[in-house]
C-alpha cells in the first residue's frame, strides 16, 4: 500500500503533464504557423512598400507620366498583341489610297523571337513578318508606299528589299520583306 500511495502523486504530475501538454501542443503548434505567415505577410507587405515607392519615383518621371497619358497611343504605334487584321487593313487602304489595284494578299509569320529596342529587358518585343511583291510598279509609287510603311501609326521597318528596275518602262519589281512589331508583356528572363 505504501508503494501505491508513494506513485499517487507521480502519477497525478503525470497526468497532469499529459492534459497539459495535449492540450497545449495544438495552441503551441497553431501559434507558430501564426507567426511564419505573419513573417511572410510582413515580407510582401515590404515588397509591396518597395513597389508603391517605385512607382511614385516614375510618376515623377515626366516622361513616363506622359507615356501613361499616351497609353491610346502607345497601344496604337506598338500593340500587346500582333493584330494582324489591323495590319491587312492598313495595307489595304494604302494600296486603295496609292492607286495600286487590289491587294494582293501576303503570307504573315508570327516570330516567337525576342528583340529589345532599347537595352536588354527594356521594350521587349516580338514581330509580326509579311512578304509583298510589286510587279512592274512606278518607282514613285514605290517610293509612297515605303513613305507609308514608314510613316505608319503601327511601329513598321522594312526588314529586305529585293528591288530589279526596268529602264525601258521606267517601272520596278521589287519585293518587300515589312516587320510590324507588338510588345511582348512576360518577355523570358534568359537573355
Amino acid at each position: 500500500m505504501r508503494i501505491f500511495l508513494n506513485l499517487i502523486p507521480v502519477i497525478l504530475i503525470s497526468l497532469i503533464a499529459y492534459v497539459f501538454t495535449s492540450m497545449l501542443l495544438p495552441t503551441y503548434k497553431q501559434t507558430i504557423s501564426l507567426a511564419r505567415e505573419l513573417n511572410k505577410l510582413r515580407n510582401q507587405e515590404k515588397d509591396l512598400l518597395e513597389l508603391e515607392r517605385i512607382i511614385s519615383e516614375l510618376n515623377k518621371d515626366k516622361n513616363i507620366s506622359s507615356l501613361l497619358a499616351q497609353k491610346e497611343t502607345l497601344e496604337t504605334w506598338l500593340p500587346r498583341e500582333p493584330k494582324i487584321t489591323e495590319i491587312m487593313a492598313y495595307l489595304v487602304n494604302t494600296y486603295r489610297i496609292l492607286n495600286l489595284g487590289e491587294f494582293p494578299g501576303s503570307n504573315f509569320n508570327l516570330s516567337k523571337e525576342e528583340n529589345y529596342f532599347v537595352s536588354p529587358y527594356v521594350l521587349p518585343v516580338s514581330s509580326v513578318n509579311f512578304d509583298l511583291s510589286f510587279e512592274k510598279i512606278d518607282l514613285a509609287k514605290l517610293q509612297e508606299f515605303i513613305s507609308y510603311i514608314d510613316k505608319s501609326s503601327r511601329l513598321m521597318e522594312i526588314n529586305k528589299a529585293g528591288l530589279s528596275w526596268n529602264e525601258k518602262e521606267n517601272n520596278v519589281s521589287a519585293n518587300l520583306e515589312v516587320a510590324a512589331y507588338y510588345l511582348i508583356l512576360n518577355p523570358s528572363k534568359n537573355k
